[in-house]
């Protein structure tokens, strides 16, 4: 029988895996920069204990992330080792197979409404990243940083902060990419790998994502469906990217791209005022206050007219009923 607690601290959680021997680092579906890179900072951070260490993600890791791993991913979590979950806000959304398998060891995240999931939790939502939080193990048990996984973190925190322009950007997070720096960081070389990796068929998506962009008063929204995809050779991963060119539009208070996948739609949404994360839960999502994300069963198109029926109470909706208004 497992005990789940409440909470614990940042030592608590430090002598937990000074205990391990074996551990497996995953995080959630649809893995970004701070997923990839808070989970291979906490497998460099694993092997510099002693103990064996291993990726495993069921997913194709994105190709502009791949720079970072150290090894080849395992699709599978080995049965002997301990399962170690990193920027995942709900256990539904682990990115390995594991229920009734492999019981979650370590749940770290920043996500504000992470559960507490694990039999160990270290949960702090006021950190930049799930990046961030890693980073503090590090000096919490005193190993020194070196290059690559000072890269892993730089990753996960410069992409989860818009290249530290967002709100949840602090002293503190300033002050580790200080540390980042010394460690031998580049941001010049990171910002290379992260955005100059880029395909013809991502700027074709990201092109069209940006032309099917509808306003309605505070609310800016596009959709990007299947035909989309065939007309760019794009994937829906390709055009994830949109959604920080929607945030350009000046008196816009909330940004969301709804994406066709297989049988629904996944939608993001975005804010620098709104609580978008109490929208997103609505509809059985979830995330940060200013940027969360969900899945619906309907089309894109139907999934826009449910979501300005869910927003009409939240921001202004007149001056306009799509097609540019205001």
């Amino acid at each position: 029988m497992t005990t789940r607690t409440t909470g614990n601290t940042t030592r608590e959680v430090a002598e937990f895996l000074k205990s391990l021997q074996k551990g497996a680092v995953t995080t959630h579906t649809g893995a970004d920069g701070d997923a990839i890179g808070s989970a291979i900072a906490l497998v460099y951070l694993v092997r510099a204990l002693g103990a064996e260490a291993v990726f495993c993600h069921s997913e194709e890791v994105p190709g502009y992330l791949e720079w970072l791993l150290p090894d080849e991913p395992l699709k599978e979590c080995p049965v002997d080792h301990d399962l170690l979950v990193v920027d995942t806000s709900r256990s539904d959304r682990v990115g390995v197979a594991h229920e009734g398998v492999h019981p979650v060891r370590l749940n770290l995240d920043h996500h504000e409404d992470n559960p507490l999931y694990g039999e160990k939790n270290l949960v702090d939502s006021l950190a930049a990243a799930s990046a961030q939080i890693v980073a503090s193990l590090y000096t919490e048990l005193g190993v020194p940083l070196e290059r690559k996984p000072a890269e892993a973190i730089y990753t996960g925190v410069s992409t989860d902060t818009g290249g530290f322009r967002f709100r949840n950007v602090s002293p503190e997070t300033h002050e580790l990419v200080a540390d980042l720096l010394r460690a031998g960081v580049i941001p010049a070389e990171i910002d290379e790998r992260l955005n100059r990796s880029g395909t013809i068929e991502q700027l074709k998506i990201v092109g069209l994502s940006l032309a099917n962009a509808e306003r309605y008063g505070e609310a800016l929204i596009a959709t990007v469906d299947k035909d989309d995809y065939a007309r760019t050779g794009a994937t829906e991963l390709d055009s994830k990217e949109s959604i920080d060119h929607l945030r350009t539009v000046a008196g816009v208070e909330v940004v969301a791209h709804l994406r066709e996948i297989e049988g629904g739609t996944k939608g993001s949404l975005r804010s620098e005022r709104v609580d978008v994360g109490e929208v997103a839960r609505t509809f059985g999502g979830g995330g940060h206050r200013l940027a969360a994300g969900y899945t619906t069963l309907k089309s894109p198109q139907e999934a826009r007219e449910e979501l300005l029926e869910a927003l009409g109470g939240v921001v202004d909706l007149r001056d306009g009923s799509g097609g540019g208004a205001g």
